[in-house]
Protein backbone atom coordinates (compact mmCIF):
# COMPACT_ATOMS: atom_id res chain seq x y z
CA UNK A 1 0.00 0.00 0.00
CA UNK A 2 1.49 3.45 -0.92
CA UNK A 3 2.17 5.70 2.39
CA UNK A 4 0.00 8.36 1.57
CA UNK A 5 -2.72 5.60 1.32
CA UNK A 6 -2.25 4.63 4.28
CA UNK A 7 -2.54 7.85 5.83
CA UNK A 8 -5.63 8.13 4.54
CA UNK A 9 -6.77 5.26 5.64
CA UNK A 10 -5.85 5.70 8.76
CA UNK A 11 -7.60 8.66 9.16
CA UNK A 12 -10.93 7.13 8.07
CA UNK A 13 -10.43 4.44 10.58
CA UNK A 14 -10.01 7.19 13.15
CA UNK A 15 -12.69 9.13 12.35
CA UNK A 16 -15.09 6.03 12.23
CA UNK A 17 -13.81 4.91 15.46
CA UNK A 18 -14.60 7.82 17.07
CA UNK A 19 -17.97 8.40 15.54
CA UNK A 20 -18.99 4.83 16.67
CA UNK A 21 -17.33 5.93 20.69
CA UNK A 22 -19.60 8.35 20.28
CA UNK A 23 -22.38 7.09 19.31
CA UNK A 24 -22.55 3.78 21.69
CA UNK A 25 -19.79 4.05 23.91
CA UNK A 26 -17.71 1.34 22.75
CA UNK A 27 -16.03 0.54 19.31
CA UNK A 28 -16.26 -3.56 17.59
CA UNK A 29 -13.93 -3.75 14.71
CA UNK A 30 -16.98 -4.34 12.25
CA UNK A 31 -18.20 -0.77 13.27
CA UNK A 32 -15.30 0.82 12.04
CA UNK A 33 -15.68 -1.84 8.84
CA UNK A 34 -19.06 -0.31 8.47
CA UNK A 35 -18.01 3.10 9.63
CA UNK A 36 -15.52 3.38 6.60
CA UNK A 37 -17.90 1.37 4.19
CA UNK A 38 -16.31 -1.60 3.87
CA UNK A 39 -18.91 -3.18 5.28
CA UNK A 40 -22.85 -2.63 4.50
CA UNK A 41 -24.47 -2.06 7.97
CA UNK A 42 -28.03 -3.80 6.94
CA UNK A 43 -26.11 -6.73 5.90
CA UNK A 44 -24.39 -6.66 9.78
CA UNK A 45 -27.87 -6.11 11.25
CA UNK A 46 -29.08 -9.54 9.89
CA UNK A 47 -25.43 -11.31 10.11
CA UNK A 48 -26.31 -10.07 14.13
CA UNK A 49 -29.41 -11.02 13.95
CA UNK A 50 -28.63 -14.91 12.37
CA UNK A 51 -30.40 -14.38 9.25
CA UNK A 52 -26.81 -14.62 7.65
CA UNK A 53 -24.13 -17.33 8.29
CA UNK A 54 -20.97 -15.36 7.10
CA UNK A 55 -20.49 -12.35 5.87
CA UNK A 56 -18.08 -13.38 3.04
CA UNK A 57 -17.75 -16.02 0.66
CA UNK A 58 -15.95 -18.73 3.22
CA UNK A 59 -14.37 -20.00 0.17
CA UNK A 60 -13.56 -24.03 -1.42
CA UNK A 61 -14.59 -26.38 1.67
CA UNK A 62 -14.31 -30.41 1.23
CA UNK A 63 -17.19 -32.71 -0.56
CA UNK A 64 -18.68 -33.52 2.78
CA UNK A 65 -19.12 -30.26 3.94
CA UNK A 66 -20.09 -29.05 0.24
CA UNK A 67 -23.06 -31.67 0.94
CA UNK A 68 -21.49 -34.05 -2.03
CA UNK A 69 -19.87 -36.55 0.28
CA UNK A 70 -22.04 -39.36 -1.17
CA UNK A 71 -21.11 -38.90 -4.83
CA UNK A 72 -19.51 -41.58 -6.53
CA UNK A 73 -17.46 -40.08 -9.24
CA UNK A 74 -17.21 -41.32 -13.06
CA UNK A 75 -14.09 -40.34 -15.15
CA UNK A 76 -14.66 -38.42 -18.12
CA UNK A 77 -13.91 -40.37 -21.45
CA UNK A 78 -17.00 -42.09 -22.81
CA UNK A 79 -19.92 -39.68 -24.17
CA UNK A 80 -22.70 -41.89 -24.02
CA UNK A 81 -22.58 -43.56 -20.24
CA UNK A 82 -21.75 -39.77 -19.46
CA UNK A 83 -25.52 -38.76 -20.50
CA UNK A 84 -27.30 -42.15 -19.15
CA UNK A 85 -25.38 -41.45 -15.87
CA UNK A 86 -26.60 -37.52 -15.31
CA UNK A 87 -30.16 -37.85 -16.53
CA UNK A 88 -30.25 -40.59 -13.65
CA UNK A 89 -28.54 -38.90 -11.42
CA UNK A 90 -30.52 -35.94 -9.43
CA UNK A 91 -27.63 -34.49 -8.23
CA UNK A 92 -24.03 -34.37 -10.08
CA UNK A 93 -21.19 -31.87 -9.96
CA UNK A 94 -18.35 -31.99 -12.95
CA UNK A 95 -15.07 -32.29 -11.63
CA UNK A 96 -12.03 -29.88 -13.36
CA UNK A 97 -9.13 -29.19 -12.63
CA UNK A 98 -6.60 -26.12 -14.16
CA UNK A 99 -4.46 -26.77 -16.54
CA UNK A 100 -1.18 -24.82 -16.47
CA UNK A 101 0.21 -25.53 -19.91
CA UNK A 102 -3.33 -24.52 -21.49
CA UNK A 103 -4.44 -22.16 -18.82
CA UNK A 104 -8.01 -23.38 -18.70
CA UNK A 105 -10.10 -25.71 -16.43
CA UNK A 106 -10.10 -29.07 -18.07
CA UNK A 107 -13.45 -31.26 -17.35
CA UNK A 108 -12.02 -34.33 -15.29
CA UNK A 109 -15.44 -36.25 -15.03
CA UNK A 110 -18.56 -36.31 -12.69
CA UNK A 111 -19.65 -37.12 -9.83
CA UNK A 112 -23.05 -38.58 -9.35
CA UNK A 113 -25.23 -40.68 -7.13
CA UNK A 114 -24.10 -44.37 -6.89
CA UNK A 115 -27.68 -45.37 -8.08
CA UNK A 116 -27.22 -43.92 -11.18
CA UNK A 117 -23.86 -46.04 -12.12
CA UNK A 118 -26.20 -48.84 -12.41
CA UNK A 119 -27.77 -47.49 -15.06
CA UNK A 120 -24.54 -48.27 -17.08
CA UNK A 121 -23.51 -51.56 -15.95
CA UNK A 122 -25.84 -53.46 -18.10
CA UNK A 123 -25.27 -50.95 -21.28
CA UNK A 124 -21.06 -51.98 -20.67
CA UNK A 125 -22.11 -55.87 -20.36
CA UNK A 126 -24.10 -55.19 -23.61
CA UNK A 127 -21.18 -54.22 -24.87
CA UNK A 128 -19.23 -56.85 -23.86
CA UNK A 129 -21.59 -59.59 -24.97
CA UNK A 130 -22.06 -57.67 -28.75
CA UNK A 131 -17.86 -57.98 -29.23
CA UNK A 132 -17.84 -61.46 -27.82
CA UNK A 133 -20.49 -62.28 -30.48
CA UNK A 134 -18.47 -60.28 -33.15
CA UNK A 135 -15.93 -62.47 -32.41
CA UNK A 136 -17.12 -65.77 -32.41
CA UNK A 137 -18.38 -65.01 -35.85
Amino acid sequence: MHPKNRTKLADRVSRAAEATLAAQNYVAPIDVLVGIGWLDAGAVKRWRQGQVEYMENPGPACLRCAGLGDLEFLPAGDALPTRRVKANSARFAVVVRFSRSRRRYERQGLLVEPQALNVIIPSRQRCERQDHDQVRR
